[in-house]
């Protein structure tokens, strides 16, 4: 595995966060070589850290309580799509950029339990998980990363998520053969789970509402800031529609911690800046949106040390992701 790989294949794990597919476009360049221990069929849950939320104004008149209240037994399916072109240079050498191809799945879940405070019990599963659209990687990549993506089919597990959107645990069920190299996979997964609901306030709150939620994101070593500013723009039959703002950042140079790393590699996060627009409709109702679609653009810098050479490896990438989700 040359080093422009394994700079490649770290710094597309650097894309927008909380889709849970970076590790698979990792794996399509680069495969490890390191020895792969078994996984347990269930993973441990593990509490999902709090965002914090605050509501800056409340709207106009009338106002009301934004709570999400399915029906146990309910049902919904969500279609997940996200396209991504990606730039680079190494030490100010311009790399040729790359399209890569889209990645689509679907989300199912089942609410098998609301309690009286307003929790939300539901089991989810990945189905149809593929890679589409054009790209201008090379056919045998591209079969990697159909090959690695499609071990995602089946993946399934269960959440506890509050009646205001905040994700409380997040549990996965991994198949048999699993690959144990993918269980990055289920960290980054968990925090795609937090980003289905929209978070929303306690107060009440009307049209032209105006509230910001700040989280921590954690995946491979690494802590981003997350702050999303969501502005209710509408909301009518218990369908309200959101302008999302979304800005991540981290909180200085960070260690990339990656089995995938030939050993003796070591990969510094200089800097990581990404900013992302959307809408999103929801129905309160439901436990995932009816739609929404964002577009991001995240801009990093990675210091790469290889073991027995004194050069040190300047790499900054720019990533333009755009990801759609449509329920029924």
């Amino acid at each position: 595995m040359t080093t422009k790989k394994s700079l490649l294949a770290g710094g597309i794990l650097l894309t927008i966060i909380g889709s849970g597919l970076q590790p698979v476009f990792n794996r399509a360049f680069a495969q490890t070589t390191q020895p792969q221990t078994p996984l347990e069929n269930q993973l441990s849950p593990q509490p999902e850290t709090k965002s914090q939320i605050r509501l800056i104004t409340p709207g106009a008149q009338p106002r009301q309580r934004l709570r999400f209240v399915p029906q146990t037994g309910q049902k919904e399916t969500a279609d997940m799509q996200m396209d991504m072109n990606m730039s680079m240079s190494v030490n100010g050498n311009e790399a040729p950029s790359f399209k890569i191809p889209g990645t689509s799945l679907k989300l199912n879940t089942t609410v098998n339990k609301v309690e009286q405070n307003g929790d939300i019990y539901y089991d989810f599963s990945y189905d149809n998980v593929d890679i589409v659209g054009e790209s201008n990687l090379p056919p045998s990549a591209l079969e990697d990363m159909r090959r690695e993506i499609k071990k995602m089919q089946g993946l399934k597990g269960n959440v506890i998520v509050d009646n205001k959107g905040q994700t409380k645990k997040a549990n996965f069920i991994v198949p048999k053969n699993f690959n144990p190299a993918l269980k990055q996979t289920m960290d980054q997964l968990k925090n795609s789970i937090e980003q289905l609901s929209a978070q929303v306030p306690t107060e009440a709150v009307g049209k032209g509402a105006k509230w910001k939620v700040t989280s921590n994101i954690s995946f491979n070593g690494i802590t981003l800031v997350q702050t999303a500013n969501y502005e209710l723009v509408d909301i009518q039959d218990g369908i309200a529609t959101m302008n999302i703002n979304l800005t991540q950042k981290a909180p200085g140079a960070q260690k990339i911690a990656l089995p995938q790393i030939p050993k003796g590699m070591t990969m510094i996060m200089e800097s990581y800046n990404a900013n992302g627009t959307g809408q999103s409709k929801i129905a309160l109702n439901r436990l995932m949106p009816l739609s929404t679609s964002l577009k991001m653009n995240a801009n990093t810098q990675m210091r790469t040390t290889v073991p027995n050479s004194p050069e040190t490896m300047i790499m900054n990438q720019q990533i333009s992701t755009q990801l759609n989700i449509q329920s029924k």
